[in-house]
């Protein structure tokens, strides 16, 4: 009995890659690579390299990205420039001008990380600066700029590269195919040098040439001709016969390499058995508790979020617990993965729900304005305040733009606002305007900001006292008190 021929050896380095230089190379010195994995192999090779269990690696990343660690960049990253285990990373083949579509779900994943980092900073901004719009407006803003300006200098950085290393070859002049034939075969042996002048296309004869002469080229012609046909027949065949050859040493080095990965996952299972339902089931039940008491705690719109971000961090504690006890399930690796996507989609609604780019329009009585409060990082607001007995208090949060206030007939306003130095707030009675933050009411609260606690009588009598609080950082406020006869037309 034969035994199975070995895998095939790591491919020689390219000499003229410059991939093989210190950077890469430094890689490689640190002993990890990439195995079978669920997603790239990245954890599976760590664990590989420190004698532990995937498993615990798995949860490890999942409560890092919980807790807002950038673990998916990291992520991303460790897949790109990491070797396989036959010695080949991602990042070395993209830089030798060679694509696969690995390398596009590795952009995907680091994407998804570049938002979850978005989100950290929105977050850090706006619990230091206490202004959310606005913090959300400078990063997205800053964000952007250097994602531009980072992703135009790799590409201009990649066309370079390939353009420095790409191949400069001529061909002679006056070189032919069939010249081509000749000087292929004359390093080949006298007999291959014979053939191939054989397969060289007689030349004409001249125009006065005698009708026999004519005649003999022309019967030499055709022989050449039906020659030339065998020879290209011949050569196709060898063509497929050695794409044949080389398309079954694949497969069965496939077969091979599928076979060894089945055994080495046979033993892995028997090694590591699955967990247990009970197990499983205290799980489930522990996060749906946990993620429920974190979601009816929580206030605000990412309650939601919150919820399924603390049930994903007891379902990767539950791995990490698995995995020490020498237990695979690759359902709470499923689980954790499916509730930490549900809380990004979460929390990106609740983000998208902040911005409010362009024009909106809202009322103390409409429900637009949700719970009283309003946030628009930058656009156009227009607040209609109307006489009505349900009408409710609006606490307006705004980065920059354009803010316009209509008070009807009838509505006493109690302002409180607060406004930066690039900010005018207006008050416009009839063909009167009075700049409000140059007026009594005005005070200096430092840091390029003005506070304005303004009572605005109404117009006829009083039915409704509405209360505005005001917070933005720039753009124009206008406050316009309707009279009478502007409602009734």
């Amino acid at each position: 009995m034969t035994s199975a021929p070995p895998l095939a050896a790591p491919p020689a380095p390219d000499p003229t890659s410059s991939t093989e230089g210190g950077f890469f190379r430094w890689v490689d010195a640190l002993g990890v690579a990439r195995r079978d994995g669920w997603i790239g192999g990245v954890c599976a090779g760590t664990a590989a390299r420190w004698g532990i269990d995937p498993v615990i690696v798995r949860g490890l990343a999942a409560v890092a990205t919980v807790i807002g660690l950038p673990a998916i960049v990291a992520y991303a990253t460790a897949w790109a420039i990491l070797p396989d285990m036959s010695g080949r990373s991602h990042a070395a083949d993209l830089e030798r001008g060679r694509f696969s579509y690995a390398q596009s779900a590795i952009l995907a994943v680091a994407i998804i990380g570049v938002l979850q980092v978005l989100g950290l900073l929105v977050t850090a901004v706006a619990l230091a600066t206490g202004t959310s719009a606005g913090a959300v407006g400078t990063v997205l803003v800053a964000l952007v700029l250097a994602g531009g300006t980072v992703l135009t200098a790799a590409v201009i950085a990649l066309l370079v590269r390939r353009a420095r290393r790409a191949p400069h070859t001529e061909e002679a002049p006056g070189a032919s195919a069939g010249g081509s034939r000749v000087d292929a075969a004359a390093g080949a042996g006298p007999r291959a040098a014979e053939a191939a002048v054989a397969l060289t296309e007689p030349a004409p004869p001249s125009d006065d040439a005698h009708p026999d002469d004519l005649a003999a080229w022309r019967r030499q012609h055709a022989a050449w001709k039906e020659r030339d046909r065998a020879w290209r027949r011949e050569q196709g065949d060898a063509d497929r016969a050695a794409r044949t050859a080389e398309r079954e040493e694949r497969r069965a080095a496939a077969a091979v390499f599928a076979r060894e990965a089945a055994e080495r996952r046979l033993l892995r299972r028997a090694e590591r058995p699955r967990t247990s339902i009970a197990f499983l089931a205290v799980t489930a039940g522990a996060a749906a508790v946990t993620g429920t008491i974190a979601a009816l705690t929580a206030s605000g719109e990412a309650a939601v979020a919150l919820g399924l971000f603390a049930a994903a961090a007891v379902t990767a504690l539950a791995m990490i617990v698995a995995g020490a006890i020498r237990r695979r399930s690759g359902f709470l690796a499923f689980a954790s993965a499916c509730l930490l996507m549900g809380g990004g989609l979460a929390l990106a609604v609740c983000v998208a729900e902040e911005l409010h780019i362009g024009v909106y329009e809202i009322s103390n009585v409409s429900s637009d304005a949700g719970a009283g409060t309003y946030r628009q990082t930058f656009g156009e607001l227009r607040v209609e305040l109307v006489d009505a007995p349900d009408a409710a208090p609006l606490t307006i949060e705004k980065g920059a733009g354009s803010t316009y206030v209509t008070v009807a007939p009838g509505v006493e306003v109690t302002l409180h606002a607060s406004v930066g130095d690039e900010a005018s707030l207006i008050l416009s009675e009839g063909d009167a305007w009075t700049v409000l933050t140059d007026g009594p009411d005005a005070r200096d609260l430092g840091a390029n900001r003005t506070a304005v606690d303004v009572t605005i009588p109404s117009r006829g009598e009083t039915t409704t006292r509405q209360s505005v609080a005001l917070d933005q950082e720039s753009g124009y406020i206008e406050i316009r008190i309707l009279e009478p006869k502007d409602t009734d037309r």
